[in-house]
């Protein structure tokens, strides 16, 4: 089943290798400076010698001591600044994500289904849509409540998810009908795929209450297009099979014959 791509932190880390580079160069440039200093000023020799030495030392102490610091100083400000970009781009992808998805079931809403679909569209790229919708599903929130229907939603969700393979595209349309895009122009893979869909939603054990275990089915319509086909057109056809199957008895797969 189709993902959406996880953001992973990348580590930032205080490099004090970084700050001593940086003391050892202010060093050097303070050494420079205090030498030039000494050079330009007119200074006699008896004094120089004096003090020569403590103008050297003191420049050194004031740039080891005040420039190492700041620098680790300056390395965790960014730290802190890179971690908070950190947090607020997986924030946002999280709030994307969260958009996209439906809350119930995990899978792609309504929109993003369709949005994906196109995107495939967009890329010239033929694909079969199935329309699965699960069978007497209204007799499990009349007798055991809406409770209970959202568990088999779930279970439902996580069959199709099971059935499917990473490329291919699910998402819940509403209620409890789901849609899958299985790209390509063989609609054979894709009948095969249906199939998968078909028997892992057979084999949920469901017991909405303790003592009791529910059969559960779902009858799904096979509808093959090309790129060019409306993705309105390509739900028509998978959701006229769908109810083909419904007709011809629930728990089957039924492929749309393009007139």
């Amino acid at each position: 089943m189709d993902k959406d791509p996880i953001i992973t932190e990348s580590p930032v880390r205080v490099s004090y290798r970084r700050a001593l580079a940086i003391t050892m160069i202010n060093l050097a440039v303070s050494q420079v400076i205090t030498g030039l200093a000494i050079l330009v000023c007119d200074i006699p020799d008896y004094i120089l010698r004096e003090v020569i030495g403590i103008w050297f030392a003191l420049a050194a102490i004031c740039a080891t001591s005040v420039t190492f610091p700041l620098a680790l100083i300056f390395q965790r400000e960014r730290l802190k600044l890179a971690q908070a970009m950190q947090q607020l781009e997986k924030a946002h992808a999280e709030l994307a994500s969260r958009a996209r998805m439906d809350p119930l079931t995990g899978l792609l809403n309504r929109e993003a289904f369709l949005s994906r679909i196109g995107r495939f569209k967009e890329r010239k790229t033929s694909g079969a849509m199935l329309m699965v919708d699960v069978d007497h599903f209204k007799q499990i929130n009349d007798n055991y409540g809406h409770q209970a229907g959202d568990e088999a939603l779930k279970l439902v969700s996580k069959a199709i998810m099971d059935a499917t393979r990473d490329e291919d595209i699910g998402g819940r349309i509403g209620g409890e009908e789901f849609g899958i895009f299985v790209p390509g122009e063989n609609i054979q893979l894709a009948r095969i795929i249906a199939e998968r869909v078909r028997l892992s939603i057979a084999q949920i054990e469901f017991s909405p209450e303790p003592g009791s275990r529910i059969s559960m089915t779902a009858s799904i319509g096979v509808a093959q297009g090309s790129w060019s086909t409306q993705i309105s057109e390509l739900f028509r056809r998978a959701d006229d099979g769908m109810y083909e199957a419904k007709h011809s008895g629930r728990n089957r797969v039924m492929v749309h014959k393009a007139a």
